[in-house]
């Protein structure tokens, strides 16, 4: 692949990534975190495979920018909101801060971690540990599922959808006259 093409692939992902959340936003909140989650976190993997199956090609490229741009964009939606499925809304900052302890070291770890692999084993391996990586996540994200309370209000978990919003304001407007 030419390296202006690279380019404008790899300055596409973020305009991707911003359409995935507005994706999600419009969903006025039909969906919990986890459900986002789980959508992004199957994208991830599939995304990884078109690209070791298309072995770099054109074609494997554009589907791996798509998908991949489309799931971390959802997955930045869903870290930031699958804590109020199981906090109220009082739990939740506290849940946020402990959450983001392990998830920074993650971060901070990756960069190295997998430049030792590309150096010491190659492409294949870094894409292979991708791989196992976000496969393992989306089967984090598929226990949270299974886990999910029951026992609080959808209204303390989650955004209300947007007809629901409407109608709140509707009614406050209406009993304040």
């Amino acid at each position: 692949m030419r390296p202006d093409a690279a380019v404008a692939f790899g300055s596409a992902l973020g305009l991707i990534q911003v359409g995935a959340r507005g994706i999600d936003f419009l969903g006025g909140g039909r969906w919990d975190g986890v459900a986002t989650g789980k959508l992004a976190g199957i994208a991830l993997p599939v995304s990884l495979a078109v690209l070791i199956v298309g072995a770099g090609a054109t074609w494997s490229v554009v589907a791996f920018i798509l998908l991949y741009g489309l799931g971390s964009g959802a997955l930045a939606v869903a870290r930031a909101t699958i804590p109020l499925v199981f906090y109220d809304k009082a739990a939740f900052a506290r849940a946020t801060a402990h959450i983001a302890l392990p998830l920074n070291v993650i971060s901070a770890l990756a960069p190295p971690i997998l430049a030792a692999l590309l150096t010491h084993f190659g492409c294949d391996a870094v894409l292979g540990f991708a791989v196992l990586s976000s496969c393992g996540a989306l089967a984090i994200l598929f226990i949270l599922g299974r886990r999910r309370p029951n026992d609080l209000p959808a209204s303390s978990r989650t955004r209300p959808p947007v007809p629901q919003a409407a109608a709140s304001i509707a009614a406050s407007a209406s009993t304040k006259s």
